[in-house]
């Protein structure tokens, strides 16, 4: 095994229940894992939805992507996003070698409609001037393939009868098809053509030319949909992504956000009612990830999406609070405004439930579903939290819950996994649980977290053994809405590689999601689509281009995990072998930052436990020689270290490895800013502990683990303000795997980090005619796992396995789209006992029929 990566664990995990299909960890003495599950115990029932998706336009995910529109701008509505109205169209001669004379502009006089009031015109001042489109970074297209081509256009001085559309390759410089249009009017007309390109190209345009004629054309909403369609639908999806999503048989899609749903302004939430009926009708929208929004994609498509591949809807409302109220602690809404905000929650419960005959029922009837869709769950807020958050959503919930009793209810927790939010959120579930009130107003609690391989290996128990997450009939579940692990890149630039490491690593967690499904009742992956080089959000499960996709080897883990469920848990035994334990330690150097603040520190000191040797003291030290800055701008002044910059991220390191036993102490005064100090110890390889005092616009003080790009709150979080102009003493004792954290003198924070793992971790779950047993390998090493499937009769003799496996840093990838991906095997010849070799970084999935 390679122990740079893992040592194996020794001291003992036992989780409760284990006569409720619960599991105990413990060590043994043989050199193989031991894994005993107990079928005459009783089981423990899984949430036959346990294992969905979540989509947000985020990545480029619709427009661009899932959604089946080449056009971008199509209805010249950009500068909803700060945009020019006419951006991704130019102006263009037919003839290539041609200037063109005439500008295209935005317009706005007797619109197409109301909700889209800008469209181009082109004032032709030279026969064949016209506007083109290259799309999402050029359109394409195949020869022999049909294309839905449709736009409107009118003449206002009915000087231009007649106009030209080609669609033509970049690349080969070549016209594919050219389509006369004849008829033009001074009134709107819509055209539509079929489009048959003569040759194929991934770098196409379309070009809308006005002809011989000079005069004014006006144009808008020009629309070029893919030839493949999945279920050849209306207004549809791109098929090789949408097939991704059927593929994965999800029980339930979660949408349409995220941080989409708040928008960086309420004005930019996202509004479900704008997205429905006909397309050329929906209300744009600046994206909350800064792009624009068409709408295209809008709830009516998303429950048909959901209806095709089986899955429960779980869409996702505002509450009456924007990403910038949240961060700013205040809600965008007054109480005595809320009456909308409740009123879109029971209007999209009819629209989505009600007969055709209803005022909302009707709107969905008309766009062509007359019978009602699926839907029992409702999420009110994303990533909410505190007062302002709990107040309106109640007021929400309230409402719904009177109209709409059997609706499941699913609240927000906050952005992070164990911060003061998350905590705070729970503690008030528990308070309107104990008020018969206001007892059922929550059914689900949303989780999310972003975090390291090493915070799912050392969580692996996080609802095995804790009254926080109480059993039984009644209680609120856990939604866990948005999760991944999240490895360093190696290879520089912003992207965090997908790798099969980061994979494993959330297959061992969701190992527990499905050992305690009785808890958790959904869970999703997050984000589901990224355009490669027009993404903002990495890693994600599913990648594409214009031409090509693939799934990372997260997409094959969720996968096997969505279509391998088990109907209910069997109590079982996992052992791990002893092992020589390297023992880990925090260690590292130590450092100073800031984030949005200027700040200055003084009488630091490091000391080192086991010596009691100061080995830095910056009253002796005349200049910052003994660290390196990273980032921010420092200086050393009077034997104070200043950082006089007000970006965020700025970091100042000690060089040289630190000692494994160490104590800081140095006092902080804040100078100005939004935040406070950022304090770092256990610096290595890139890798750090920062103690946030001040974090989140002054309201948090935690410890966060990580790197530069991405962190994770480890250990509890602390309300706490810091003060401009005030000195504060700061003490952090580091000892091998634990720290301290001391503010004036008061303990803050006392943790253990855990720095070794398990190697094997499993479940074992039992369906109808089936046994199945999952083991996921994290070390680089084949180890051997000793099953027993103690009183479980009628067993087959073969099974089949479906393994996924490879080296830890391996990545999928166009040229090699299944490097990493599911293989099926046959395991011959077992019985109740039998051994099992589990590959290095693997996930495997044995089943087993049963008489």
């Amino acid at each position: 095994m390679n122990k740079k990566r893992f040592t194996v664990m020794t001291a003992a995990i036992t989780a409760a229940c284990l006569g409720l299909g619960g599991l105990l960890f413990a060590e043994n003495s043989d050199t193989k894992a031991q894994l005993t599950a107990d079928f005459t115990k009783e089981k423990t029932e899984i949430s036959e939805n346990l294992f969905g998706i979540f989509y947000e336009d985020i990545n480029y995910a619709a427009d661009g992507g899932l959604y089946g529109e080449l056009i971008q701008n199509r209805s010249f509505e950009f500068k909803k996003s700060h945009r020019g109205a006419t951006e991704s169209w130019k102006n263009a001669n037919i003839k290539a070698k041609k200037q063109a004379k005439s500008k295209v502009k935005g317009k706005k006089d007797n619109p197409l409609n109301e909700n889209n009031p800008t469209y181009a015109q082109i004032e032709v001042k030279r026969k064949w001037d016209g506007i083109e489109n290259s799309g999402y970074n050029g359109i394409p297209l195949e020869a022999g393939k049909t294309y839905p081509l449709s736009l409107y256009l009118r003449s206002p001085d009915k000087k231009i009868k007649k106009a030209m559309i080609v669609i033509g390759s970049k690349e080969k410089k070549a016209r594919l098809t050219k389509i006369k249009v004849k008829k033009i009017t001074n009134e709107w007309q819509k055209f539509t053509f079929d489009v048959t390109p003569a040759e194929s190209t991934e770098n196409g345009f379309i070009g809308i030319y006005a002809g011989r004629w000079r005069g004014t054309l006006d144009i808008d909403f020009v629309s070029l949909f893919r030839a493949d369609i999945y279920k050849n639908e209306e207004n549809g999806l791109r098929q090789d992504l949408a097939q991704m999503l059927e593929d994965l048989h999800p029980a339930f899609v979660r949408f349409p956000g995220g941080c989409l749903v708040e928008g960086s302004r309420l004005s930019d939430r996202y509004q479900w009612k704008n997205t429905i009926g006909p397309v050329e009708e929906r209300v744009e929208e600046l994206n909350f990830w800064n792009y624009q929004q068409s709408m295209g994609i809008g709830f009516y498509e998303y429950f048909r999406l959901c209806e095709d591949i089986g899955a429960e809807p779980i869409p996702i409302i505002n509450c009456g609070i924007s990403f910038a109220g949240e961060n700013n602690n205040e809600a965008d809404v007054p109480m005595d405004q809320m009456d909308s905000y409740a009123q879109d929650a029971l209007d999209l419960i009819e629209w989505a439930t009600g007969p055709a005959t209803s005022t909302w029922g009707k709107k969905r009837a008309d766009q062509g579903h007359p019978q009602p869709f699926k839907l029992n769950y409702l999420g009110i807020g994303n990533e909410n939290g505190r007062e302002h958050y709990y107040e309106r959503y109640k007021y929400i919930a309230d409402k719904v819950r009177e109209k709409y009793p059997d609706i499941k209810l699913i609240m927000s927790s906050g952005a992070f996994p164990s911060d003061d939010t998350f905590y705070n959120t729970w503690k008030q579930v528990r308070k309107w649980e104990a008020d018969p009130s206001s007892e059922t107003i929550v059914d689900l609690v949303d989780e999310h977290y972003y975090c390291p391989p090493a915070w799912f290996l050392s969580n692996t128990g996080r609802y095995d053994v804790s009254d926080f997450y109480p059993r039984g009939k009644g209680q609120p579940k856990v939604f866990v809405g948005e999760f991944a692990s999240q490895v360093e890149n190696k290879k520089g630039g912003t992207k965090k590689p997908s790798t099969l490491y980061a994979a494993v690593t959330a297959a061992a967690y969701m190992t527990s999601l499905e050992r305690n499904g009785d808890i958790v009742e959904i869970a999703s992956y997050a984000p589901l689509f990224a355009r490669e080089n027009n993404y903002q959000w990495s890693p994600d499960m599913i990648w594409f281009t214009n031409t090509q996709v693939y799934g990372t080897p997260d997409y094959y883990v969720q996968q096997l995990f969505m279509n391998n469920k088990a109907d209910k848990t069997v109590a079982y035994q996992l052992t791990q072998p002893e092992s020589d334990k390297e023992k880990a330690y925090i260690g590292g150097s130590i450092g100073l930052g800031s984030w949005s603040t200027t700040v200055e520190y003084k009488d630091i000191t490091v000391t080192d436990k086991i010596s009691g040797n100061i080995t830095y003291n910056s009253k002796t030290s005349s200049d910052l020689s003994a660290f390196d800055s990273l980032s921010g701008a420092w200086d050393f002044k009077d034997g104070s270290i200043i950082g006089s910059s007000s970006s965020e991220n700025c970091r100042l390191v000690m060089k040289g490895d630190g000692s494994q036993h160490y104590v800081l102490q140095l006092k902080a005064k804040k100078t100005g800013g939004n935040e406070g100090f950022l304090v770092m110890f256990g610096h290595k390889d890139g890798s750090f502990y920062w103690w946030n005092l001040g974090g989140w616009s002054n309201t948090k003080c935690c410890v966060e683990k990580g790197t530069a790009a991405a962190r994770s709150v480890i250990g509890n979080t602390e309300a706490i303000t810091i003060e401009n102009g005030k000195w504060y003493d700061i003490k952090i004792e580091v000892n091998g795997e634990s720290y301290k954290c001391y503010l004036d003198g008061n303990l803050i924070h006392d943790f253990t980090d855990v720095l070794n793992f398990s190697p094997i971790y499993a479940h074992v779950g039992e369906s109808q005619n089936e046994i199945i047993v999952k083991l996921v390998n994290v070390s680089e090493e084949a180890l051997d796992v000793d099953v027993n499937l103690k009183g479980c009769e009628g067993l087959a003799k073969d099974a089949k396995v479906i393994v996924i496996s490879g080296n830890p840093d391996d990545e999928n990838s166009y040229e090699n789209p299944k490097l990493i991906a599911p293989v099926e095997e046959k395991l011959s010849e077992i019985g109740e006992k039998f051994t099992y070799r589990t590959k290095p970084t693997s996930v495997s999935v044995i089943k087993i029929n049963k008489n």
